[in-house]
């Protein structure tokens, strides 16, 4: 399928394809396998600008540090998509992300709808951060 999108998108001269693959953990290894796979078909086309996020629930805590990790092992990720910040979750784990492996947050998750998906601000997140005490 995503050989075929990368085609279709080439000829037809698109500026975007999106490829949104099924939740998976980094423990799974064939699934794991499945992404460098779909990353390799991705790499073949010539000129394309590749961004791979990594969506992390705020809620992860450390293990989303591992995740980070062994995904970006697999399929190098570029970006940190940061959900579920409208509830009590801090999400601070993306500090550690960042640290460790350069990996910047994106964008944010702030409810349920695609609107409140929002470019991450790090001031406003470390305010928060700082203040949710």
């Amino acid at each position: 399928v995503v050989f075929d999108a990368m085609s279709a998108a080439t000829s037809r001269d698109a500026d975007l394809v999106l490829v949104d693959t099924a939740g998976r953990l980094h423990t799974k290894v064939n699934l794991m396998e499945e992404l460098k796979k779909l990353r390799r078909i991705v790499d073949r086309t010539p000129g394309v600008l590749r961004e791979v996020l990594l969506v992390i629930d705020a809620t992860t805590g450390q293990n989303g540090l591992v995740q980070a990790r062994q995904f970006t092992e697999a399929v190098e990720v570029t970006g940190v998509v940061l959900t579920k910040l409208d509830g009590t979750a801090k999400g601070g784990i993306v500090l550690a992300i960042q640290a460790e492996l350069g990996i910047p947050v994106k964008v944010v998750g702030i409810g349920e709808s695609a609107e409140d998906l929002v470019p991450f601000d790090p001031v406003e997140f470390v305010d928060a951060l700082l203040s949710a005490g």
